[in-house]
């Protein structure tokens, strides 16, 4: 039986140390520490799997040549540094690549590519292995020995050792308050927000802590009589699982991560609960208690997504690796009945789900050495399967999977092509970009389903634009994709007409030329009325240059006025042609704010397109409070500001609907009615008054598509990719 434990034990640790290295070979040498696995055999295990990792990079990247590398790796900020240095150090490189952080996969991958001989690669990839595996699984075969006994004379200073992160946390904040403002009375809500992710690693550190601590037994006596047997023993398995869930949510919660706040809300209800149960710890339970109220008092503050990739990937593993982890224990389970203890009703399945995927005491009892082991690598697989679904749920974007094109290029070809301002949309992240026309042109696009809809026309010179066209249709065929174009502009039409498509014009574009903007005039007389009502009020409107000087209030009265004017809207941040809200965005774009003295009322933030020569108009939000208005006066400002800082242009983006002919069929019908549900929480109708009082000059925009019966589905993806609620919010959200 002991060749069944090797067999399954030692076949994680391979998959754990070929796809994330230290943490499993340390967690691997402090098993062996304890006895649950040989460190010999731990030690070659991660050099066979480090070894064949590599080796799989080395021979995907020698196949596919050095275009496969420009593709995966050519947006890495590290790139053109590794290709430098292998081209000079190539050997010594490969022999330490495995210490050299953020290099790991390119550099075998970059060998591969380049041509270096494959038994050369091997035998320096084996020596990089041993040299990596041995020292490390050393260090954590020793230094588990070391943290076994750190954790035993901890328990007296637990408390004090908590006051401390508290009060260490306290000094920072205030520090850095008194660095900026000089007066302690001026404290502000931003000083305790930032103060909150300190917290929170704090709470993580503590309940690993109290987990590996002893109970005090007069504590469990007590809660023996009141308590349940079964409610006091999975306590501290609860508490670990909270402690690293919390810990692993830090940065992410520093980020605003909208699934770090969903963890951190589950761990802190996990935390109040574990430590009543564990020994009546009520002071840290308090503690927690208050941190799961501040989360959910401040929720709107957690806007950040994950990688979607990272979030589909962990939503499809999570069933087989619990598949595994129970096939695994059914069967050690059920081989080794004999030699352990069972409790009434348990069988070797209800133990795999109990032991591996539930964190639960076990309902059996080892008997010998073998079995004890045995039930130890069940419940570390399961916890190993648990950290890994964590770590994906909880991984930022990652840009290579939404740009195929190497992002460099992306920003040359948008400097060189962006002549309408729906190109500012394009080069976001949030679309695939692929380059056409021998990488002279670009197409962005998003997909969903079997539609792929672009953000635009293609950025192309006039020469290469049918070509580009040709290409993405090309593209879209081969993947099964229906292939339209969104918002295209009407100059471009019989490029897409010779392709065989069809048009169906959705909106005009609002553009100025800021050379003879001005108030003065009849024809924005009413929008000159409105400028100088407001004016009474005492609005001022400056730019706002958060790069270089930010300023946490300012911040936290835009982000409030944000949430103010989604939740009035009832439907929550847009996208792919509309602006999404974040202040990191904020750095990089002209952004500005009108205030009557210190209160913001309202903000506006422009993108630049046409090599900086002309913005359009991003986000513009305001308070449900703010005087009337505000909006008029906030743009017809930062218009003028514009137009002193050298804009030659400024749209204020489409007005959908805006002096479009009625549908001729049915199916466009539709795509009306679409538009029309959008207005009822977004007011289009109204934006297109509000915009007609600027006297824009107004350029048709375009819905170019393939055949009337493709629009339903084109109609449910534009929803889909607008908004990640789909259209049943659109439709239901009201």
């Amino acid at each position: 039986m002991e060749a069944l434990l090797i067999r399954y034990g030692y076949a994680l640790l391979f998959l754990g140390v070929a796809l994330e290295g230290e943490a499993f070979l340390l967690a691997a040498s402090y098993m062996a520490h304890l006895g649950l696995f040989s460190l010999p055999w731990v030690i070659a295990v991660a050099i066979a799997a480090n070894t064949a990792a590599d080796q799989v990079y080395y021979l995907m990247a020698r196949t596919r040549g050095r275009a496969w590398l420009e593709r995966r790796f050519g947006q890495h900020p590290r790139y053109k540094k590794v290709l430098g240095l292998m081209s000079r150090h190539g050997n010594w490189l490969l022999l330490f690549s495995r210490f050299a952080f953020g290099f790991r996969i390119i550099i075998p991958a970059a060998c591969g590519a380049l041509g270096m001989p494959g038994l050369r690669f091997t035998l320096i990839n084996l020596a990089t292995s041993i040299v990596w595996a041995a020292p490390t699984a050393l260090l954590g075969f020793y230094l588990g020995e070391a943290a076994a006994r750190i954790f035993t004379g901890l328990e007296r200073y637990e408390f004090t050792l908590l006051l401390g992160l508290l009060a260490t946390g306290a000094v920072v904040v205030f520090l850095r308050h008194i660095r900026r403002a000089g007066w302690v009375e001026d404290l502000r809500m931003a000083d305790v927000h930032m103060l909150i992710p300190v917290l929170i690693g704090a709470m993580g550190a503590l309940n690993l802590v109290t987990a590996l601590l002893p109970r005090s037994q007069h504590s469990l006596r007590v809660l023996e009589s009141w308590l349940p047997l079964e409610v006091i023993q999975p306590s501290r398995s609860l508490m670990l699982f909270s402690g690293i869930a919390l810990l692993q949510v830090t940065r992410g919660f520093a980020r605003r991560k909208e699934q770090a706040w969903y963890v951190a809300c589950i761990a802190l209800a996990v935390s109040l609960l574990a430590h009543v149960t564990h020994g009546l710890d009520l002071h840290h339970s308090f503690v927690a208690g208050l941190l799961l109220a501040y989360l959910l008092s401040f929720r709107g503050r957690f806007y950040a997504r994950s990688d979607p990739a990272s979030l589909r990937l962990g939503f499809l593993t999570a069933p087989v690796l619990a598949g595994a982890v129970m096939v695994y224990g059914y069967i050690g389970l059920k081989q080794l009945a004999g030699q352990f203890t069972w409790q009434a009703e348990a069988t070797p399945l209800s133990e795999a789900f109990r032991d591996g995927i539930l964190i639960l005491a076990p309902g059996v009892d080892p008997r010998t050495r073998h079995a004890a082991y045995y039930l130890g690598s069940l419940q570390i697989a399961g916890w190993i399967a648990r950290f890994y679904l964590l770590a994906l749920f909880l991984r930022p974007v990652i840009l290579r999977d939404r740009q195929e094109a190497p992002a460099g290029r992306v920003r040359a070809i948008f400097n060189e092509h962006s002549r309408h301002s729906l190109s500012a949309f394009a080069v976001q992240v949030d679309k695939h970009h692929y380059l056409v026309a021998e990488g002279r042109a670009l197409v962005a696009f998003a997909t969903h389903g079997s539609v792929a809809i672009t953000c635009g026309d293609a950025l192309a010179a006039d020469e290469d634009f049918d070509s580009s066209v040709r290409e993405y249709l090309e593209l879209c065929s081969k993947n099964g994709w229906t292939g339209c174009f969104y918002e295209v502009a009407e100059s471009r039409l019989p490029a897409y007409r010779v392709s065989g498509l069809r048009a169906l014009k959705i909106a005009e574009e609002a553009v100025i030329e800021l050379k003879e903007f001005g108030l003065a005039g009849n024809k924005r007389a009413n929008l000159r009325a409105m400028v100088n009502k407001t004016a009474k009020t005492g609005m001022l409107v400056r730019r706002y240059n958060r790069s270089r000087q930010p300023d946490a209030g300012v911040d936290e009265q835009l982000e409030a006025i944000s949430q103010e004017w989604l939740a009035e809207k009832r439907l929550g941040e847009l996208g792919f042609t509309i602006g999404r809200f974040s202040l990191e965005a904020l750095e990089k774009v002209p952004a500005f704010v009108g205030a009557v003295g210190d209160r913001i009322e309202a903000f506006c933030s422009w993108l630049p397109y046409r090599q900086g020569e002309a913005v359009v108009l991003d986000l513009m939000r305001e308070r449900n409070t703010a005087p009337a208005g505000s909006m008029d006066f906030l743009l017809a400002h930062s218009l003028l500001q514009l137009q002193s800082a050298g804009y030659k242009e400024a749209s204020l983006a489409n007005a959908p609907l805006a002096n479009v002919a009625d549908p001729k069929g049915t199916l466009d019908r539709g795509v009306a009615l679409l538009f029309e549900n959008l207005n009822s929480f977004y007011g289009y109708k109204n934006l297109f008054q509000f915009k007609k009082k600027f006297a824009p000059r107004w350029e048709g925009r375009y819905l170019i598509y393939p055949k009337g019966t493709d629009l339903l589905t084109i109609t449910y993806a534009l929803a889909r990719v607008h908004s990640s609620g789909g259209l049943i919010r659109l439709l239901l959200g009201r």
